[in-house]
């Protein structure tokens, strides 16, 4: 799943000859490296007498994430690890001309002269830890062991130990993970067209046109530079301690998708089966949002079969004689998303070729049970407590028990006929020679 800076690492290792190994702490773990979303938690200003702090603080982070709505929704969809790197000494620097001994750099008065914009310096450490300890990495966030009110969004989310540093990690993480501007105006250097901001007031091309006049999204300028728009009024992008706003939601969770499927896997894995004789069974392993908002349908030779179930079991009369065509489509049904074509977008789907073999001759549904045989123009049923004989169209043409014996249907005109008993419906092909 690993998504960043894959070049930078390749180059930026070669400063370091001598790889540092750091102890990886596992703090959630729901899946495969390979399948799930990687965040790593780093810390910078932890001495080596404060690491298990570091832990817990990652702990309560993570909690913290993962109460939050939409990541709440989808903590099925993450793996947390922690890497506990000592710094020499704890803290975070004042302002960047003037760094700490801590491990990364991290300082306050970052860029612009803002002094809550707390952000490591050395970046090039960052990716060599990452690199030499974790590289299936996704996304980043770190902890810096200063107790002042700070943080920043960059290509990772920095926050501090303050007592609002939970609210602080969710916004700036925002900024990492979707790439969403700040709903309070923190400058003409930070105005861009985003996910939830725009200078564009045209309703039919707006980004966020399907969620206009719900849940209070509409236009509203920012006071200090009226060309530029935000989609809500009282949303965690401008305030602290307030909800996503339906927009910002939907950008976290479009990014969600773009990162993981929610098929997992399936069996068969083959995708071309031969049906025999046996029940055939298809299933799925989703990886479901909580509360499960995704949906599946299942089409057989083009029709309806079943819908939102991870497992279907074909029988013989499911089938045409030949090759059919199986198919299941799964998405995301949750009305977090209003995007225009979503099916098209954010669905999986896989086929199977399912090739029926001949209906004519022996069917025994287990040892010693049910056979159905056609023999001289006859139809012979066997071991069947009773059983009805009708023809394709549904005539009944014979009725009888053999739950010891064999009985035979004579008499009977070239075609189809279907043989039902209580656990077991058969087609058979007499013809004429």
């Amino acid at each position: 799943m690993r998504t960043f800076f894959i070049l930078a690492l390749t180059f930026l290792t070669s400063y370091y000859a001598i790889a540092q190994q750091f102890e990886v702490e596992t703090i959630q773990m729901n899946g495969s490296k390979d399948k799930l979303i990687n965040l790593v938690v780093l810390g910078d200003g932890y001495t080596q007498s404060q690491l298990n702090q570091f832990v817990n603080d990652a702990r309560n982070t993570t909690n913290a994430f993962f109460a939050e709505p939409p990541f709440s929704y989808y903590k099925n969809y993450f793996n947390v690890f922690a890497i506990k790197v000592p710094s020499n000494v704890s803290g975070a620097a004042n302002d960047p001309s003037h760094l700490i001994d801590n491990y990364f750099g991290s300082t306050y008065n970052y860029y612009y002269g803002i002094e809550r914009l707390l952000y490591p310096t050395h970046l090039s450490k960052v990716m060599t830890v990452l690199a030499n300890n974790f590289p299936e990495y996704d996304h980043v966030a770190m902890i810096v062991n200063d107790a002042r009110y700070g943080g920043g969004g960059g290509w990772l989310a920095a926050f501090s130990t303050h007592s609002s540093s939970m609210e602080i990690f969710l916004h700036e993480f925002a900024h990492s993970f979707a790439d969403l501007a700040d709903e309070y105006w923190a400058g003409p250097q930070y105005a861009d067209e985003k996910i939830n901001m725009t200078q564009n007031t045209n309703l039919t091309t707006l980004k966020w046109k399907n969620w206009y006049g719900s849940n209070n999204i509409g236009l509203y300028p920012f006071q200090e530079s009226p060309t530029w728009y935000r989609p809500h009024q009282n949303c965690k992008m401008q305030y602290l301690g307030s909800r996503f706003c339906s927009v910002c939601s939907e950008g976290i969770v479009e990014h969600i998708h773009t990162l993981v499927s929610p098929l997992h896997s399936y069996s068969p894995v083959s995708n071309n089966v031969v049906y025999k004789a046996s029940p055939l069974t298809f299933s799925l392993n989703l990886i479901a949002p909580n509360p499960n908002s995704l949906r599946t349908e299942w089409n057989l030779n083009g029709s309806l079969f079943k819908l939102n179930s991870d497992e279907i079991t074909i029988s013989a009369t499911d089938l045409r004689q030949g090759m059919n065509q199986l198919s299941v489509r799964i998405e995301d049904a949750t009305n977090l998303l209003r995007i225009d074509n979503h099916q098209s977008i954010h669905s999986s789907v896989i086929n199977w070729n399912i090739d029926k073999q001949g209906d004519v001759g022996v069917h025994q549904t287990s040892k010693n049970a049910l056979k159905v045989f056609v023999e001289n123009k006859s139809i012979f049923i066997e071991n069947a407590p009773n059983y009805t004989v009708m023809t394709a169209s549904g005539q009944i043409i014979a009725t009888g028990a053999c739950p010891a014996g064999k009985q035979s249907v004579s008499g009977l005109t070239q075609g189809v006929y279907i043989v039902k008993t209580a656990e077991k419906t058969v087609k058979v092909l007499v013809l004429f020679y």
